[in-house]
């Protein structure tokens, strides 16, 4: 019993080590999709690239004509077009949402995407990041491609 005792009040000591240590991974897997949004907002193809492991590619899914619709592209592919996009876009993401199990992780966003300051659609971004070396990096990226009934960022 005694030893119980022990064992349970040394795991209320280090329980809350063990969630800050959950927490900082969580808010370094969210970190690295907010500095991907931040460059691709910024048509920085460097630090895009950075980001992104080699290989790592896009799908798209749209709802259109009662059909759903799919591509798939490599990441660097859209990281080329974006950089290199003539007109400015941007794309805010909103009401992050992360999941991670150890070295992997998933972050779940809300977007608009914004083409010269007008909304050409909205959807849902969804990252797939692995940890290498002690750095996260997108290992893929799904997103929905939504065009009626975008209603934007809720109001701060």
């Amino acid at each position: 019993m005694r030893n119980s005792l022990l064992f349970a009040a040394l795991l209320g000591l280090c329980a809350p080590a063990i969630a800050d240590d959950h927490q900082t991974e969580d808010d370094r897997a969210a970190a690295a999709v907010a500095a991907f949004m931040e460059s691709f907002n910024a048509k920085d193809e460097a630090a895009m690239t950075a980001l992104a492991m080699d290989g790592a590619m896009v799908t798209v899914i749209e709802e259109k004509d009662g059909e759903d619709r799919l591509q798939t592209l490599p990441l660097d592919r859209l990281i080329s077009s974006i950089a290199g996009a003539p007109v400015p876009m941007e794309e805010p993401i909103w009401n992050m949402r992360v999941m991670r199990d150890g070295p992997v992780a998933t972050v779940v966003a809300s977007f608009d995407f914004l083409i010269d300051g007008q909304r050409s659609h909205c959807g849902t971004n969804i990252f797939n990041l692995v940890r290498v070396e002690g750095e996260w990096r997108i290992a893929g990226i799904a997103y929905s491609h939504i065009e009626q009934g975008c209603t934007g960022a809720p109001e701060q």
